[in-house]
């Protein structure tokens, strides 16, 4: 019996694996002219995996599915029966097919944005540093793209690497990844930037937690709010997600930022996530104490604390963390800052008005240098953190089906005056030398215009969380 070889998924970033990686297989080629509907393409050349100096080698079951070692340390492209990037070339092993299940496209990223949302893990480096897929761009000279790597994990993580006849190029922005959806645009969710996305509860206990918590946290002010916005009463939208699969309500207390239903959502389901996650976090505020810092009053107003980093001590920046995240010492990142420059560009998506994600997420920046204007410094909201009567009515307006463009882009786009909804205009936060600064994120934000090439220098905390905290569950 000829041996076939499984489409198994690739290696996750965690021990739970992202849901996109599923979209991609590597699977046995050895001849460029075999390339099949799925099979995934640049410039009409297949996208093929590379080994480097590993033997291939093959475990097999009894039923005759092999399973192909070693995964990939880069990727190139076909070329005459061989595997080729601008840094070598090796003998065709296996090529990238895309499962039918999904849809994938190439995202154009810009600078500083990070997590990314439905990337496919399609290897690890021979440094243990898992990849995904990305182009660079083309020059004056080219008349095709530059495959590359995009790393996931590691000092370079966040940047995309080509080789370019025999020379490296590394980028952190400006280039275009690989990304996957469900094949209706719904995108999958990035749970690396998650500490504990996972939700870890059995059928049983599921159905009780989300009673629970909405009978806990939801305020009689809460529930009037949401009727007069919505038609529907609390406890209409509960009966209802009652009889919805357990699987179902575990993303609905996830982190996943928009969970489609055809009826939920016009009796508000994604008002209630909104509310909720907000309750439950006050609520670890207050439990742990965090209520009597200095700064709490300040930040719970606002959503955003500007202080002068020269008079933080290390413990005054960790009080500050856990202070607005709820979260423990121990969970918070290494106080490792690095560099991490934005350069401008033209009609750069940043700079609309936007919420990352239903849930409180904090990012941090420290500016070095004074920020103007026209460096195109951050602009945010004040108080738009918070779930007021006039955000939660834009919410529901947004995200009643279809919300087509929530499924596209779910860290949903501001399409009206911040001051229609009762906040004040957004401030541009100029800043002098050496200002820390901690934001929520779920509040309206936007990266401030400026001329394209305009470079804005700040340094950010590294790992995987866009330049600030884990983004914990927002419920348990």
């Amino acid at each position: 019996m000829e041996a076939v070889y499984s489409r198994a998924l690739l290696l996750a970033l965690l021990p739970v694996a992202l849901d996109a990686s599923r979209c991609l297989s590597w699977v046995e080629s050895k001849s460029s002219t075999t390339a099949r509907p799925q099979t995934l393409t640049i410039n009409s050349r297949a996208i093929c995996a590379m080994v480097g100096g590993s033997e291939q080698a093959a475990s097999c079951s009894s039923e005759g599915t092999c399973s192909l070692q070693p995964d990939p340390v880069d990727v190139g492209l076909v070329e005459f029966e061989g595997c080729k990037n601008g840094n070598g070339v090796e003998a065709l092993s296996r090529v990238a097919e895309v499962d039918e299940g999904c849809g994938v496209r190439w995202r154009f990223l810009t600078y500083d944005v990070w997590p990314i949302g439905s990337v496919i893990v399609a290897g690890k480096t021979e440094d243990d540093h898992n990849f995904g897929i990305c182009r660079c761009p083309k020059t004056d000279n080219d008349v095709d793209y530059h495959i590359g790597r995009l790393y996931l994990s590691g000092p370079k993580m966040g940047g995309c690497e080509c080789h370019v006849e025999e020379t490296e190029v590394f980028l952190i922005g400006e280039y275009e990844y690989l990304q996957a959806d469900e094949g209706k645009g719904h995108l999958f969710e990035d749970v690396q930037s998650n500490s504990n996305a996972e939700v870890k509860l059995d059928d049983k206990q599921i159905y009780q937690t989300i009673a629970n918590l909405i009978g806990k946290h939801m305020h009689e002010t809460d529930r009037k709010i949401h009727k007069e916005i919505t038609g529907y009463e609390v406890e209409e939208l509960t009966k209802e997600l009652l009889t919805q699969s357990a699987e179902f309500l575990r993303k609905v207390l996830s982190h996943e930022r928009y969970i489609p239903h055809p009826t939920l959502n016009i009796k508000g389901l994604h008002l209630l996530r909104c509310v909720l996650a907000e309750r439950v976090a006050d609520a670890r505020r207050r439990e742990k104490g965090y209520h009597k810092h200095p700064d709490y009053e300040t930040f719970m107003r606002d959503g955003i604390l500007v202080k002068n980093f020269t008079q933080l001590g290390e413990q005054d920046i960790k009080d500050i963390m856990t202070m607005v995240s709820g979260m423990e010492y121990s969970e918070l990142p290494p106080l490792r800052w690095v560099d991490r420059p934005v350069k401008h560009m033209a009609d750069d998506a940043q700079y609309e008005m936007h919420v990352d994600t239903f849930h409180a997420a904090y990012k941090i920046w420290i500016y070095q240098n004074a920020t103007t204007a026209e460096m195109g410094p951050l602009n945010f909201v004040r108080g738009s953190h918070r779930n007021s009567p006039g955000k939660l009515a834009w919410l529901y307006r947004v995200t009643v089906p279809p919300a087509k463009h929530v499924l596209r882009e779910p860290s949903i786009r501001l399409n009206e005056d911040e001051t229609k909804l009762g906040f004040k205009p957004r401030e541009i936060m100029t800043t002098p030398p050496m200002t820390f600064v901690i934001a929520d994120t779920s509040g309206f934000h936007a990266r401030g215009y400026a001329e394209p090439g305009t470079i804005r220098n700040a340094m950010r905390i590294e790992g995987p969380y866009d330049g600030g905290l884990p983004r914990k569950n927002p419920f348990i």
